[in-house]
């Protein structure tokens, strides 16, 4: 991709999308320029958003008040604040992300009222937290996506991110030399959490950011050398968290970013040769991962390898099993309520009991019964959906810059790779989920910057005609033409 398409300016959308043109000719960077219509755009909820977004990547540097992280702490303090600025504020989020975000917060508070109910009786009511926290981030980073977002802090955001987790990345790598650091990031194991509370969550983390960064990385010149420093420092630190799905997701999705690369910067046939010499680049960086891990923790590369050999029996594999069959035994008890939102799990032959199934589907069946997994359901499917739509559009819209829709795709990618991942293990637990909000929010408001939408015209047939064959798909015509025929419609 040209290194001027980021620069070039993107076609605006609806009224209140985001605009690249916002600023120009108004004595100021097109990008500093808020797509708004109204107040002067405050500082103050763009200044939290960055400060919630740094405080993300390590949230259990600070445990305050029962295990609250700092981050959790700052959204919760912030989102008044961003609900007074997005209220002032046009939209930035085009039709078809405006539906998806009406369903995914209805779903999300009718979550929050039936973990509630969910707990009477319960073991444990304080449980209910760990998933309230949760959605009420779908609401908080809603408003401060809405509030804050221009077309420079798209990527701003993504830099956040990205900078927290290198720097976890670099305290991980360093805890294999230094005494006092390797109790707190290993935690007596040989897999590194970075500031997280387990090493699955860690590389949870890494693997949702790094498609966006990849996307950025191929997508803009500026701060390139930043991003690939991230870049490489985040697959770094994942190789020492030892997660083998999220090993696999990041080098899936690595790939998949390259083939919109080559869909988008290329046309005809070269397409396709782009995509098989990266195909065959990133196959020759599995192997060089590897070869990483087999140094830095031969005991994950190990388990990784008995996944495709199928020798022996894999310990994490069997807890799974376990948990997701005690899931399912405890739905069909009480299939209504379940076992109250956030229940513990016991595990007979472990130490400590465990937080979760392992798989958001069936942790939301276990703890909210049917009610429950259909509300999940619907709102991770929504995302999906409307990521998987966003990807199809921003390959579709060859009219649009070539800079954002690739950001589209490895935005949409993050939200992708993240739902994959809680299929076998965070299960949407409050220290991930605002790295999956974050990106969902972000994919939504970078399809403003894909082109507008077509705008097509179907006139009202008379009645005596309604029962002709109209052509499925009516061409797309000028808005004059559109002009002229409702003139028309309108005299006869």
């Amino acid at each position: 991709m040209s290194g001027h398409a980021s620069d070039a300016p993107s076609q605006g959308s609806a009224a209140g999308g985001l605009s690249a043109a916002d600023g120009e000719g108004k004595g100021g960077s097109r990008d500093d320029v808020p797509p708004v219509v109204g107040p002067t755009f405050a500082l103050l909820p763009a200044w939290l958003a960055m400060a919630f977004l740094l405080a993300a990547p390590v949230p259990a540097l600070v445990d305050l008040l029962d295990g609250a992280s700092l981050a959790l702490l700052t959204m919760l303090a912030a989102t008044p604040i961003w609900y007074e600025a997005a209220r002032a504020r046009l939209s930035p989020f085009d039709p078809v992300a405006s539906t998806a975000i009406t369903v995914i917060l209805a779903c999300a508070g009718f979550l929050i009222f039936w973990s509630l109910i969910s707990v009477f009786g319960a073991a444990s009511p304080l449980r209910a937290s760990r998933y309230i926290a949760t959605l009420i981030a779908a609401f908080s980073i809603y408003f401060l996506v809405r509030s804050t977002i221009t077309q420079s802090r798209l990527s701003l955001y993504v830099d956040l991110l990205a900078a927290g987790l290198a720097l976890s990345s670099v305290v991980s790598l360093l805890a294999f030399e230094i005494d006092g650091l390797r109790e707190m990031i290993f935690r007596g194991t040989d897999r590194a959490s970075g500031f997280f509370k387990n090493p699955n969550q860690f590389g949870m983390a890494i693997s949702t950011t790094v498609p966006a960064v990849a996307a950025l990385l191929l997508a803009e010149h500026r701060r390139r050398w930043f991003r690939a420093t991230c870049l490489v420092l985040m697959l770094l630190g994942l190789v020492a968290s030892g997660s083998k799905t999220n090993l696999l997701l990041s080098w899936a999705t690595i790939l998949a970013t390259l083939w919109g690369f080559a869909w988008i910067s290329h046309s005809g046939a070269r397409r396709f040769v782009m995509a098989a010499l990266f195909t065959f680049a990133s196959l020759a960086f599995a192997g060089l991962g590897i070869l990483a891990l087999s140094v830095i923790n031969p005991r994950a590369l190990t388990i990784l390898l008995s996944f495709f050999t199928g020798d022996g029996e894999v310990d994490s594999l069997m807890t799974r099993s376990f948990l997701w069959t005690y899931s399912i035994d405890q739905f069909i008890a009480d299939p209504i309520l379940g076992q109250g939102a956030g229940q513990r799990i016991d595990i007979f032959y472990r130490a400590e009991d465990v937080s979760h199934s392992h798989n958001v589907f069936l942790d939301y069946m276990r703890s909210l019964g049917a009610p429950g997994l259909f509300g999940v359901a619907l709102m991770i499917g929504t995302v999906v959906v409307a990521c998987l739509l966003s990807i199809e559009r921003a390959l579709r819209q060859a009219a649009g810059p070539p800079a954002a829709r690739l950001l589209c795709v490895g935005l949409a990618l993050s939200c992708l790779s993240y739902a994959a991942a809680n299929m076998s293990s965070d299960s949407f637990g409050p220290s991930t989920s605002p790295f999956f909000w974050v990106f969902a929010y972000l994919t939504f408001a970078s399809r403003s910057l894909l082109g507008p939408l077509p705008v097509v015209l179907i006139p009202r047939r008379p009645k005596a005609k309604r029962r002709a064959v109209w052509p499925p798909f009516p061409a797309i015509k000028s808005q004059e033409a559109i002009d002229a025929e409702l003139e028309q419609v309108e005299e006869s």
